[in-house]
């Protein structure tokens, strides 16, 4: 009876496997207010002039990945199991809100080979980012 009681506790020790849905979530909306911030950064920089409107797109695509790289990074420290996974669909879901938004704002579309280079590359990132932010428990 006594070995039963200590397999309960190795077992509740144990982290829950599996996805939580709730740390992705909480990732992408990390990843959103980073955007938000740097974006607001960026916008300054530009209305000052210290950086030319010519690199708007490249430095925006740096802010976005850099942005979702963060979100990932949070979601896999969070969950604590399966980093990569958390992460991975952090960025999935991350790179899918921005295409939608950006055709609801705009009502066009990026090219589909486009759109699905940002998504390999987002889910990929986001696979090492929530590798990376599991490895940075305490």
């Amino acid at each position: 009876m006594a070995g039963s009681g200590l397999e309960r506790s190795r077992a509740m020790a144990r982290p829950r496997e599996g996805l939580n849905l709730k740390y992705v979530a909480l990732g992408v909306v990390a990843a959103f207010l980073v955007a938000f911030v740097f974006s607001g950064m960026v916008g300054l920089v530009m209305y000052q002039g210290w950086l030319s409107e010519a690199y708007s797109p490249l430095v925006m695509n740096i802010v976005s990945f850099l942005s979702l790289f963060l979100g990932g990074l949070y979601a896999g420290r969070r969950a604590g199991t399966a980093g990569w996974a958390h992460g991975a669909l952090t960025g999935f879901l991350y790179i899918t809100v921005i295409s939608g938004l950006g055709l609801a704002v705009f009502n066009q579309l990026a090219p589909v080979l486009v759109l699905l280079g940002r998504a390999g590359l987002s889910v990929l990132l986001g696979a090492v980012a929530g590798t990376v932010g599991i490895n940075l428990r305490r």
